[in-house]
């Protein structure tokens, strides 16, 4: 289809949504309408936490690594740091590290970071809001997590294609850490492959579960690529996916998440090698075949570094659709990752991103609509709405 305005643009991301053969790539930006914060909100609800422990060393560093880092730093970046810090404690022959140059064992840094991962289990499974007056906080007796958007999302994704289930290939990767989306799709009556074996406590087992699942209608595949509030590593069980509140494999600080700033060790690793595997495979082929990004920053290196990859292999023919909003900085049009990809030579002809101000197509100028009206598509609810009915607004 040759594109000349907003119409003939929309049309095509109609065409590419209808495509049997979709990978969805969900970022922190699907939940937080549900009441799980963004990383900066995160970040102030998990320094509450430490600071109302009262744990004098988990403050101290913590305190200390504030001065350290730069200002814009998230608990991601916090996280990255002390992971840094416990490698260098590690090597060295006094099993220390410094911070501001205080000196820390490997044993106090390793409690701190424990104890982050401990609070962002709990924001992240019960709830937190805030409009930087007011804050909601959810608990174990009072979770104030919502599904509504989830569900209406996964509604409408298979609304049109009911006749197709059997010949879709739908594949969901997520950055998050909640457990929204597969709850949704388990509410809607899917079957969803996440590589665990079992029932509500499972163990990891992706050989068996994830096989090729073309034939087999009501099953979807989720790849949760930073790992899950709901996964522990336990010493004698190896990876589980657990349930909250019973007395056994109830450490949260033994959660399997890694939301750290560079993940590329990790990904080296089982699960996360695995998981990253199934994303490359998933984004390297020569069918027709389209990424969708709805809730993704573009800030993780590694999952760009995969997705460029990709678009620049010969043959490839994925393409890459991301509704995503612009940046209020004069300098950036949408992100510095997606900018690039949409001037580039080789493939930006195979990257469309949908933000509030129109269509963007190899050019980092939109095709917008004749009212010049802002577009809601780029949040998960408006992207909900256009799939369902086909409007942008």
């Amino acid at each position: 289809m040759a594109i000349h305005d907003f119409d003939s643009i929309t049309e095509e991301l109609r065409k590419q949504l209808d495509s049997s053969r979709q990978n969805w790539l969900f970022g922190a930006g699907i939940s937080f309408k549900s009441n799980i914060p963004l990383m900066y909100p995160l970040t102030n609800r998990v320094k509450k936490i430490i600071e109302e422990s009262k744990h004098p060393k988990d403050n101290e560093i913590y305190n200390l690594l504030t001065e350290e880092l730069e200002e814009k730093s998230h608990i991601e970046h916090y996280l990255s740091h002390i992971g840094d810090l416990i490698a260098l404690a590690d090597r060295s022959k006094s099993k220390t590290a410094t911070v501001e140059k205080v000196s820390f064992t490997k044993k106090e840094l390793l409690n701190l970071h424990k104890s982050i991962i401990s609070a962002i289990g709990e924001t992240v499974r019960y709830g937190y809001f805030t409009d930087g007056t007011d804050e909601n906080i959810g608990n174990s007796e009072n979770p104030i997590v919502e599904i509504e958007h989830h569900t209406k999302f996964v509604q409408a994704i298979y609304s049109n294609r009911a006749n197709l289930t059997s010949r879709s290939k739908l594949t969901f990767f997520s950055t998050n850490y909640d457990t929204l989306l597969e709850d949704a799709l388990g509410l809607e009556k899917f079957t969803v492959v996440d590589g665990f074996s079992g029932g509500a406590i499972a163990y990891w087992n992706p050989q068996f579960e994830f096989q090729d699942l073309n034939s087999q209608p009501n099953k979807c595949l989720l790849y949760k690529l930073h790992g899950s509030i709901d996964w522990q590593r336990d010493e004698k069980k190896g990876l589980v996916r657990t349930r909250y509140g019973t007395k056994y494999l109830a450490n949260k600080s033994d959660i399997m998440i890694y939301p750290q700033a560079t993940k590329y060790v990790e990904t080296q690793k089982d699960p996360f090698s695995y998981l990253f595997n199934g994303f490359r495979n998933a984004l390297n082929s020569s069918d027709d075949n389209v990424l969708i990004a709805c809730g993704y920053s573009f800030g993780d290196d590694h999952i760009n570094a995969e997705i460029e990859a990709a678009l620049s292999s010969r043959n490839n023919r994925t393409t890459l659709i991301a509704f995503a909003q612009e940046n209020p900085d004069s300098d950036i049009v949408i992100n510095k990752t997606l900018d690039a990809w949409l001037l580039d030579k080789q493939f930006g002809n195979r990257v469309y991103v949908a933000g509030q101000k129109g269509v963007y197509y190899n050019s980092i100028a939109p095709f917008q609509p004749t009212d010049g009206k802002d577009l809601l598509w780029w949040t998960f609810s408006g992207l909900t709405n256009f799939i369902s009915t086909g409007e942008y607004e």
